[in-house]
């Protein structure tokens, strides 16, 4: 196959949403190629009309800026060998910002083909969100970890931050017994629009959702290991023991703390209800304020209502708790209000409302990387509602 129609297969998987990690991988690497840069207009024009559907030809315009905003494609592809080291807060650092290098020349054609001003075109133009996320530093410095390319290592006092090929964050140690005793923590926050995945200290892998915020010691007791979630996080814990005995994991979310006694499970913490989901194994919820507690099982979900401090135990398949983590919307009888607080978060769009929407639900699974307007008019197919879309806002209308 040649490379232009590898490059047509994969910007249509693209806007299909079925693009892997693999390939996304593969179509950030063929857009940095310079000799792709002067037929990927042309491409676009080639374009059969039975390969994408009526509403992606008439909006060429939109794919190309959905496809040079993605984070997933627009993060510059890492040089062969190459590992950059931040010794953080030196003045220099504030270099590393990514670029969008070889995709500028299309945007700036796109955008002034639309007769509109740029600056206001791009910041009206929804895209989905991608790995945005800032890490803020036990002195409360902070760190954007968008603006850092991946393999580069964050040097710090006694350890070492270090983003991966894939932009996941882990860390290394030179001094953990004085790590152990000073107690650090750091903190990762997704904004509306992003997510991040963090590997903790013990090997744990946590996935956050948008619009969320972890905190964790830099390096975990002898004890237990404690983190404070707000948001939605999807958690693999590691299992860790000593001198033969398990050390438990902890999850303090304010309302409930949930103590693992399995490995695999999603919480979600967003407003007056705490949503936890375990996939495997066993864990523990309990209320600090009265004792109460629950053990959940595989396929059991918990919601927890802070107000009457009460929870709600039930069977579930875990796939609509965690479908967001696998880079997807999947809901089961969810009202509106529910799905579009989603589709806020993950878009960074406010939602208005100029009907009342309470009874009306939803069913589906679509990707979390399909362009917004196509999102919207499979919710339309409900009958019960209607989206206008004006500017970032998303207008909810009978």
């Amino acid at each position: 196959m040649s490379k232009q129609h590898q490059l047509k297969a994969l910007i249509i998987r693209y806007q299909q949403g079925k693009c892997s990690r693999e390939e996304i991988q593969e179509l950030r690497t063929m857009l940095a190629a310079p000799e792709n840069i002067e037929f990927l207009e042309e491409l676009y024009d080639s374009l059969p009309d039975g390969l994408l559907d009526d509403n992606l030809l008439q909006q060429k315009a939109d794919i190309y800026q959905q496809i040079l905003l993605d984070e997933r494609v627009r993060r510059k592809v890492k040089e062969s060998g190459s590992v950059h080291k931040l010794w953080w807060r030196k003045p220099w650092v504030a270099v590393a910002a990514v670029a969008l290098v070889v995709m500028v020349p299309f945007l700036y054609h796109n955008l002034s083909s639309l007769h509109t001003p740029a600056n206001s075109l791009v910041s009206d133009v929804i895209v989905p969100g991608g790995d945005r996320a800032r890490i803020i530093l036990d002195d409360g410095s902070e760190i954007n970890l968008e603006q850092i390319l991946g393999d580069t290592v964050i040097v710090q006092q006694g350890f070492s931050i270090v983003k991966d090929e894939d932009g996941t964050i882990y860390y290394r140690y030179d001094d953990a017994q004085a790590l152990a005793q000073a107690a650090l923590h750091n903190t990762v926050v997704t904004p509306k629009g992003g997510q991040y995945q963090v590997v903790l200290p013990d090997g744990t892998r946590v996935w956050l959702n948008a619009e969320s915020k972890l905190r964790y010691p830099v390096y975990f007791g002898q004890d237990k290991r404690v983190v404070t979630l707000e948001g939605e996080g999807y958690f693999e814990v590691a299992k860790q023991e000593r001198d033969g005995k398990r050390v438990p994991f902890m999850v303090n979310t304010g309302a409930q703390e949930l103590e693992v006694l399995g490995t695999t499970f999603n919480i979600q913490a967003y407003g007056e209800d705490v949503k936890t989901t375990l996939v495997e194994g066993k864990v523990r919820l309990s209320l600090g304020a009265t004792g109460h507690e629950v053990l959940l099982q595989a396929n059991e979900q918990a919601i927890l209502n802070k107000q009457t401090q009460q929870f709600n135990v039930g069977k579930v398949d875990p796939i609509y708790a965690i479908a967001w983590k696998n880079g997807n919307f999947a809901f089961r009888k969810a009202s509106i209000s529910e799905v579009m607080e989603s589709v806020a978060r993950w878009y960074d769009v406010e939602v208005v409302y100029n009907a009342a929407v309470e009874n009306s639900q939803f069913t589906g699974t679509i990707s979390r990387f399909e362009q917004i307007d196509n999102l919207l008019a499979l919710i339309e197919l409900t009958g019960s509602v209607k989206f206008n879309i004006e500017g970032r806002r998303v207008v909810v209308e009978e």
